[in-house]
C-alpha cells in the first residue's frame, strides 16, 4: 500500500502576514463606509478619492524614503504650501510664464530638502529638529508673503491644467497620473538600483553601511532632497487643483503621510519599506477621512481616527519577546 508523502504547508512570512492584514483592513474599511453611505462606493467618489490622495501620496513617497533611513521630515506641509505660493506670486507679481514659475516652485522644494539633508547628514542635527525648524521658518515666510490670504488664479487657464483637466472624459486628472508614476519610479529605485539597496542598508545598520563603503551621507541627503521635491510637487498640484495659492494647506501632512507609510508597513526604525503597501496605506488614510466626512463625523474626530490607525500600525509592526 503506497503512502502519499505530504509536503509541509507553506507558512506566510511576517511581512506577508502584515501585508495581508493591511489589504484586508483596506477592504473592510471600504465595505464599512459603503454600507454607512450609499454614495461612498460610487465611481465618482472613488475617482475623487484618488484625486484627493495626490498631495498626501507624493509626500508619503518622500516620507517613506526618509523613514527607510531611520529619519522623518516634519517640514513637508509648509514646503508644499510655500511652493504653491511661490508659483502663484511669480505669475501674478512677476509676470513669469506658468511653467517657468512652476519649475522655480519645484526648485524651492529641492533646495529646502538639500538644506535639511545637509543639516542631518553633515551637521549631524536630529532630523525632527532640523525639519521642524524649517517648518516654522517656511510658515513665517508664507504669512509674510501672503498676509494669510489665498492668491486666487481664476483667470489663469494654464495654471489649472494639471490639477483640473480631466483625462478621456473621466474624473481622473494629470495630477493623479503624476502621483502614480512617482510611486512606480520609487518602487523601481528601491527594488532594482544600487541606491535603493544602499538606502535599506543605511536604515538597517548605519555602521555596517559605512563599513562596506556605502556613501551614507549621500544616501541621507538624497532622501531629504527627494522629500522636499515631492512635497513641493504636491503643493504645486494642489494649487493647480484648487486654482489658488493657499497660505497653509499642510499643517498635518507630515503626520498623515507618516501614518500612511507606517500603516503600509514602513518601519519607523528604518531598514524596511514597501511602496505598493505605502500606496494602500495612503489610501486607507484618505478613505478614512472621506468616509467620516460622508457619514457626518466632525473633522476633529478625524484626527483621533488618524492617530488611532497609526497606533495600531505601530503595534502590528512591533516585535515582542516570545
Amino acid at each position: 500500500m503506497s503512502q502519499e508523502i505530504q509536503k509541509p504547508a507553506r507558512r506566510l512570512s511576517r511581512d506577508q502576514r502584515q501585508n495581508l492584514i493591511i489589504v484586508l483592513a483596506f477592504v473592510a474599511l471600504m465595505l464599512i463606509f459603503g454600507v454607512l453611505s450609499p454614495y461612498f462606493l460610487k465611481p465618482a467618489n472613488l475617482a475623487a478619492l484618488l484625486v484627493a490622495a495626490v498631495p498626501l501620496g507624493l509626500i508619503g513617497i518622500g516620507e517613506c524614503g526618509c523613514l527607510l533611513t531611520g529619519a522623518f521630515d516634519m517640514s513637508v506641509g509648509m514646503v508644499a504650501s510655500l511652493a504653491g505660493v511661490i508659483w502663484t506670486m511669480l505669475i501674478t507679481k512677476a509676470g513669469m510664464p506658468t511653467y517657468a514659475a512652476f519649475s522655480l516652485g519645484l526648485l524651492f522644494g529641492v533646495l529646502s530638502g538639500l538644506f535639511a539633508g545637509v543639516s542631518v547628514a553633515f551637521l549631524r542635527m536630529p532630523a525632527w529638529m532640523a525639519t521642524y525648524a524649517l517648518f516654522q521658518i517656511w510658515k513665517g515666510v508664507i504669512y509674510i508673503l501672503t498676509n494669510g490670504e489665498a492668491i486666487r488664479m481664476t483667470t489663469y487657464t494654464d495654471f489649472k491644467y494639471l490639477g483640473q483637466h480631466k483625462l478621456f472624459g473621466t474624473p481622473i486628472t494629470w495630477a493623479v497620473v503624476i502621483m502614480l508614476l512617482a510611486f512606480v519610479a520609487m518602487y523601481f529605485i528601491l527594488r532594482f538600483t544600487k541606491l535603493g539597496r544602499d538606502l535599506f542598508v543605511v536604515g538597517g545598520n548605519i555602521e555596517a553601511a559605512r563599513n562596506v563603503g556605502i556613501r551614507v551621507r549621500f544616501a541621507q541627503t538624497f532622501v531629504f532632497v527627494l522629500s522636499g521635491a515631492l512635497s513641493a510637487l504636491a503643493g504645486l498640484l494642489f494649487a493647480s487643483r484648487s486654482g489658488s495659492g493657499q497660505p497653509v494647506i499642510g499643517d498635518l501632512y507630515a503626520m498623515q503621510a507618516i501614518a500612511g507609510a507606517v500603516v503600509g508597513g514602513t518601519s519607523m526604525a528604518g531598514g524596511r519599506a514597501n511602496m505598493a503597501m505605502t500606496f494602500v496605506g495612503i489610501l486607507i488614510v484618505v478613505c478614512l477621512q472621506n468616509g467620516l466626512n460622508m457619514v457626518g463625523v466632525p473633522s476633529f474626530y478625524q484626527h483621533i481616527a488618524t492617530g488611532a490607525i497609526l497606533v495600531l500600525a505601530i503595534l502590528v509592526q512591533t516585535e515582542r519577546p516570545k
